[in-house]
């Protein structure tokens, strides 16, 4: 008869019970994740216990712990101060913390950390980014040179956007054809808000007419929450403009027999 020591059974006892208590999906989900300065977000941290106690939840910004949850101490909520982080107490709580008044300082990794009161106790952390943005005040606009323009002219313009943190994406589009872009640069390069501006030179062949029309766009981006656009009609010497006529110039002149029968019925009516 097979015999176990008591180290084995506990051993096995210990691997039952973390079958039974397995903490599990664990995810860290940020509404907005691409958040505008000043602005509020929400942190939720969803899990399963799978049957376990909760024993504490640990929020971190980057490796600094700023609130924590733990359900059998009172008050249930703790908060550690840290720089630029503002909680809002009354929102946050097992599941969720709502950060306020949200400055560029904030974007980064944040996590959330749960562990379980049973043991063997059972940790997992989810980790989620979040992007602190400045958006443009005003539209972009465009300036462009001569007018009216035809095959073989060069068309000349600049599309501006207001300061932007990261600046604003820009790109030309004529008749809804992309024909300039700036480059795109990395949030983390950029630690402060700056203008845009994009220059256009396009030598104007037969193509780039549409029925003889030049519509030029400036489209503004930034991140995945903004986006405007500067329209502009170019004036073009292939647009037709057409003639004006009258009611008398449409119906064209009178045929003579027309004219002859006025009068023989005015005649007749005077005799």
């Amino acid at each position: 008869m097979c015999k176990m020591t008591l180290s084995r059974w506990l051993v096995l006892a210990v691997l039952v019970l973390r079958d039974v208590f397995a903490l599990k999906d664990v995810v860290l989900t940020i509404r907005p994740q691409t958040v505008e300065k000043s602005r509020h977000a929400t942190l939720i941290c969803s899990y399963d216990l799978e049957g376990a106690s909760l024993y504490y939840v640990k929020w971190y910004r980057g490796t600094y712990e700023f609130y924590r949850y733990t359900p059998s101490e009172k008050p249930t909520t703790k908060l550690f101060p840290f720089k630029a982080i503002n909680v809002d107490m009354n929102r946050s709580n097992s599941t969720q913390v709502v950060l306020t008044d949200i400055d560029f300082q904030l974007s980064g990794n944040f996590s959330c950390e749960v562990t379980t009161a049973e043991e063997p106790a059972s940790t997992q952390t989810a980790v989620k980014s979040m992007l602190v943005v400045q958006l443009p005040q005003y539209p972009p606009t465009i300036s462009v040179g001569r007018e009216p323009l035809d095959y073989g002219d060069v068309l000349r313009a600049n599309c501006s956007s207001p300061p932007a943190r990261p600046p604003a994406w820009l790109k030309f589009m004529l008749n809804n054809s992309t024909v300039s872009f700036t480059p795109r640069m990395l949030p983390r390069q950029v630690q402060e808000a700056h203008w845009s501006d994009l220059s256009l030179e396009l030598k104007l062949e037969a193509y780039h007419f549409n029925r003889g029309k030049l519509i030029l766009r400036c489209a503004a981006e930034v991140s995945e929450i903004y986006y405007e656009e500067a329209v502009l009609e170019l004036a073009s010497a292939r647009n037709p403009v057409p003639e004006k006529v009258s009611a008398l110039d449409s119906a064209g002149p009178a045929p003579c027999h027309t004219v002859l029968l006025g009068v023989l019925f005015f005649l007749i009516i005077r005799v």
